[in-house]
């Protein structure tokens, strides 16, 4: 593990945080290409929404460490959502709390038409970027095991878990990336990727060697996946019949070939 990558006039640069800003800075150009593809620029209010994913972002990463902690602990963990460090946050939270973040803000300022398909690349690209911040600063270290892939932490083998999720993450954003101008309904391509995903996530929790809760056989990250895998998988299969010309702008002009009608799905 390499926890600080280098010392700057003394001052130790930890890897998690580079790593981590790497990943934000690197979704938001994406991201942003992906607006202006999609035309969601030309609506007003819309400069908002990413700076409300990102605020809804850093409090649900760290509310949602209550999967992870006793209850009696969530009194702290609502006061560390305060806490502008890269200590205590989980990803699962993190999308739940950008999510509501987005909706939120949208009422605010008005804008009525979907926006997610900008996040949809974005999203694992910058995850598997954080991942290997993780790998690098000995978080989120895996379950143990003999296997030929286990990599030995603190004199335990372990599964090397965040860089599992690493090439996850990339196959992911480049299998979307290679979609995004396909028409569909609008929205979809993000709910897409978030089915994506809850089911990288809910298949290497057994390999992460998490401690929380614990619902029957399953972590409760594992319900929270799988219900959303359900949710929006539900989505995606009633919605395949009707078409929304993606790379559409919002109010229905040309913004990637030819004109289409306007989005027709929420966030």
């Amino acid at each position: 593990m390499h926890p600080t990558l280098c010392s700057i006039l003394g001052l130790d640069v930890p890897s998690y945080a580079v790593l981590v800003s790497i990943g934000i800075v690197l979704a938001a150009w994406v991201r942003r290409r992906e607006v202006a593809r999609l035309g969601y620029d030309r609506t007003p209010g819309h400069p908002f929404i990413g700076f409300a994913a990102l605020l809804g972002g850093l409090f649900g990463s760290k509310l949602g460490m209550v999967l992870f902690v006793p209850p009696d602990e969530l009194m702290r963990l609502g006061l560390a959502a305060l806490d502008f460090d890269f200590t205590g946050k989980t990803v699962v939270g993190g999308i739940a709390g950008g999510y509501l973040g987005v909706e939120l803000a949208k009422k605010v300022v008005g804008v009525r038409h979907s926006t997610g398909d900008a996040f949809a690349v974005a999203l694992p690209l910058a995850q598997g970027v954080g991942r290997i911040g993780c790998f690098l600063h000995g978080c989120c270290v895996g379950a143990e095991t003999h296997g030929p892939l286990g990599i030995v932490i603190a004199g335990v083998p372990r599964h090397p878990a965040q860089l599992y999720e690493t090439v996850l993450d990339f196959a992911l954003a480049a299998g979307i990336w290679s979609i995004r101008a396909r028409p569909r309904p609008a929205g979809h391509l993000f709910k897409l990727t978030l089915v994506g995903y809850a089911t990288i996530r809910f298949a290497l929790e057994p390999r992460r060697g998490d401690t929380g809760w614990m619902v029957g056989p399953l972590t409760a990250v594992q319900v929270v996946c799988a219900l959303a895998i359900v949710g929006f998988g539900g989505v995606l299969v009633r919605g395949r019949g009707s078409v929304s010309g993606a790379g559409t702008s919002p109010q229905g002009g040309e913004a990637a070939g030819a004109p289409t009608p306007a989005p027709v799905a929420t966030e």
